[in-house]
């Protein structure tokens, strides 16, 4: 109590005060290393021991083993940190929390502190230090160790984590199992107290196996964003300048905690910091190249660069200097000019364990990155599309370089017709241009040809770049993280095959918030589809904690970011359609999601590539991206009241309704303007598989068409685009608006009657006066575009189709 006394009395002295709030919230992090739990690791074998000598058991014999003794000491570790003075009095004195509500950090960090006083690492230890003793410490504990793409980590009964839903689900499949064994019928089987408790017993099984998993992942992310702290992103400046600002902060604030509690005869408190016995053993000599660490951590990767053959067939076996190809200063101004500059040349990393050199092939690939570019990862299925895409950017008046990413399967057919679109005269122009004209710069027909921009295209294969042992893992969506990786740009918009833009690229790469964060996404529909809260759970568990913000400056996730709608059970969060990265601020998020998307138990709570994006930012501990501030819109034209369905009164609603296959992003900068929308530019993306005869005979709308034909020939058109509607959402609880005024109920529904069964009908106003006469009325938002974007519009849906 006494010590506790003398802190507080420092802490009032004017010319301490400053210094000790200002590191006493970077140093509250000891809380994450409660309640933590060991796992089981993989005993994968890699050949070459990096010990000098083992000594695993107890060579006496007659007591416990070396490992029984460390388990003992790990145990130890909650009540050590505990009753640390410091840690209790930060607790009390920092705003800093990690506000997870779930204990989850890496295991590693157990080892480390059930052998060393957490005042001992921080207030002895540099930077580098703190790295080189994690890595020693995960070598120690498994000699063998690597991250296996292949291992197993399952998904299982997702929806059954309470009790309560666990024996509804798995009831029946108990009682099968007791009838088997006692040979009886499964009906006679009784739930009893012997099947209570054997229902416990598997529910506490799975309790005990799910926990097991989700610490592995927990672990597997830790080393990965460890590592690329420490040794792949480090040589940028910025980065460099602040964690050498971070541990000199950290340290003077715990010098100075030691200086006003010093011990009984008056001597410094601060423990000195001592390897571990296994620490001493690991033979850090036999570590000679970055390449050694780096292959357990990326197994998957070749360490070899893709080829890129640029239009002209000329090909390139590291990432091309674009500035030679493109002279346009658009594609060569950074965005954040200080991240630019200081690329590469921060302070050089002083690793035992990564080599003299620190050759870090990753680290290498980062810093070649160069320009800006618009990136698509295709295969040939998706060649129409891209074609359409590539001659809508001519007409956009596109100046970025364009790389096609594909995994070896393209076909020079494939190739040919790219390149056919991207540079052969274009000066047929459909008679919408004439009305459009006026809106393009005086250059926009190329003077030679009188044709459309010819655009700047290069193929990247990435076929070699994973060993063949794991190219089953890149499969369908994997391909698109490949291309967010391989593509040779330092800044990039990933665009799908089918996503339209409506602006001009360098719209994108000139957003504000884009421009101040490095990357920038937008929503994809309200629609009324949510998860099980567990998943939130565990995706907040694989963020970093508190332990990580004090070791190493990898930042906790803020209230901010758990406050999106997706961590409050949204099933549909983000549209991957269109996402504009800055590399040199977030290529640790871009490792992060190539990994990602091995886990099963990540897989399996997303809908492809969408969510993975924003969620491998914030497990790498990034929060500085943007959400457009809009969910995504209904776009084209209003329904005429005559042909609203399922309504009693149509002409007394008040709401309006726009049915389409599309979904729109409008601009956050003005809250009117359509940026972009996917799903191609036709009425119907799925004109080609509709069965226009049972179509047609719904009759619910389109009630105008004289025939079939004239649905088909609607359906195969252009989009007329006038209209938008941002539909009202308020919470998870309230996306049913009941009523008896006829209104809709739901701000979303879709029409499987037409487009296929792909029809999504949005409203800009949902509920009215209930029975009960409450008015449950929401609100949305509805757009009108100004003739000007109407015209546009036109003109790059008729050179989308090929309409002249």
């Amino acid at each position: 109590m006494a010590k506790i006394v003398e802190i507080v009395a420092f802490l009032s002295r004017p010319r301490r005060k400053t210094l000790i709030f200002l590191l006493v919230v970077i140093w509250l992090a000891i809380s994450s290393l409660l309640y933590h739990n060991y796992y089981d690791r993989s005993n994968a074998y890699l050949e070459g021991s990096i010990y000098e000598g083992q000594d695993t058991k107890n060579p006496v014999g007659g007591g416990p083993s070396r490992a029984e003794l460390e388990q003992q000491k790990i145990a130890k570790t909650k009540e050590t940190i505990a009753n640390n003075i410091s840690f209790q009095m930060l607790q009390k004195q920092s705003n800093t929390k990690d506000i997870r509500n779930i204990e989850a950090h890496s295991s590693i960090y157990d080892i480390i502190f059930a052998n060393h006083d957490v005042n001992s690492v921080l207030a002895h230890l540099s930077f580098e230090q703190r790295c080189d003793l994690y890595f020693t410490n995960l070598y120690t504990s498994d000699t063998n160790w690597y991250l296996n793409p292949d291992e197993h980590l399952p998904l299982e009964n997702r929806d059954e984590f309470k009790y309560a839903d666990y024996k509804r689900k798995k009831t029946g499949e108990l009682k099968e199992e007791i009838a088997k064994d006692k040979d009886i019928e499964k009906d006679d089987v009784k739930e009893d107290q012997e099947f209570e408790d054997k229902m416990k017993e598997k529910y506490l099984e799975f309790w005990r196996k799910t926990q097991r998993t989700e610490q592995k992942v927990v672990d597997y992310v830790s080393h990965l964003r460890i590592f690329n702290k420490c040794y792949v992103t480090r040589d940028n400046v910025i980065e460099s300048d602040s964690t050498t600002k971070f541990i000199k902060k950290q340290q003077s604030f715990i010098s100075a905690l030691s200086e006003a509690s010093p011990g009984a005869n008056g001597e410094n408190i601060l423990t000195p910091f001592t390897q571990s016995e296994a620490e001493r053993r690991l033979n850090t000599d036999s570590f000679r190249t970055c390449s050694q660490i780096e292959g357990r951590l990326y197994p998957w990767l070749s360490m070899q660069y893709p080829t890129y053959e640029r239009w002209t067939k000329e090909v390139f076996y590291s990432p091309p200097k674009i500035s030679k190809f493109v002279k346009d200063s658009v594609v060569h101004e950074p965005s954040n000019v200080a991240a630019h500059n200081g690329k590469g040349k921060g302070k050089k990393v002083r690793s035992k364990l990564t080599g003299k050199k620190n050759d870090c092939f990753v680290s290498n690939f980062k810093n070649s990155l160069n320009g800006k570019g618009i990136v698509l990862s295709i295969a040939d299925q998706h060649v129409d599309d891209t074609v359409r895409q590539i001659l809508l950017l001519r007409a956009l008046n596109n100046k970025y370089p364009i790389q096609i990413v594909y995994n070896g399967g393209l076909s020079e057919d494939s190739k040919h017709r790219i390149v056919e679109a991207a540079r052969e005269a274009f000066s047929s122009l459909p008679d919408s241009f004439k009305t459009v004209e006026k809106y393009f710069p005086s250059d926009y027909l190329d003077p030679k040809d009188h044709g459309l921009p010819k655009q700047e295209v290069w193929f990247v294969n990435v076929a070699n770049v994973v060993p063949d042992k794991y190219k089953g893992k890149f499969g369908g969506f994997g391909n698109k993280f490949l291309a967010a990786l391989f593509n040779s740009f330092e800044e990039y918009m990933l665009v799908d095959a089918d996503t339209v833009m409506v602006q001009n690229p360098d719209f994108f790469f000139k957003l504000k918030n884009y421009k101040e964060l490095g990357a920038y996404f937008y929503k994809d529909r309200a629609a009324p589809h949510f998860r099980p809260l567990a998943d939130s759970t565990f995706f907040k568990k694989i963020t970093p904690g508190l332990i990580d913000s004090v070791m190493f400056d990898i930042p906790s996730i803020s209230k901010k970011s758990f406050d999106y709608e997706f961590f409050h059970g949204m099933f549909y969060y983000m549209e991957s359609g269109l996402v504009m990265i800055n590399r040199n601020l977030h290529f640790n998020s871009i490792m992060m999601m190539v990994q990602m998307n091995f886990f099963q138990t990540v897989s399996g709570r997303v809908y492809g590539d969408k969510e993975i994006f924003f969620l491998a930012f914030l497990t790498a501990g990034e929060e500085n991206f943007y959400f457009n501030d809009y969910f995504a819109a209904a776009i084209g034209e209003e329904t005429p009241m005559d042909e609203r369905v399922d309504d009693k009164n149509p002409k007394t609603l008040l709401s309006k309704e726009i049915c389409a296959a599309h979904p729109g992003h409008i601009s956050a900068e003005d809250g009117k303007s359509l940026v972009w929308f996917n799903s191609g530019f036709r009425f119907c993306g799925q004109a080609f598989k509709v069965n226009y005869e049972k179509e047609f005979k719904e009759g619910r709308r389109y009630k105008s068409f004289a025939d079939q034909k004239q649905m088909e020939t609607f359906y195969k058109n252009p989009a007329t685009l006038r209209h938008a509607i941002v539909p009202p959402f308020k919470n998870k609880l309230e996306t049913l608006a009941d009523n008896v005024a006829g209104e809709p109920k739901e701000a979303w529904h879709m029409d499987t009657g037409y487009c296929n069964s792909y029809l999504w009908c949005a409203y800009d106003r949902i509920g009215g006066q209930t029975d009960k006469g409450d008015d449950s009325t929401q609100k949305g938002t509805f757009i009108e575009f100004d003739q000007k974007s109407v015209d546009l519009f036109s003109y790059y849906g008729d050179i989308w189709v090929g309409k002249e």
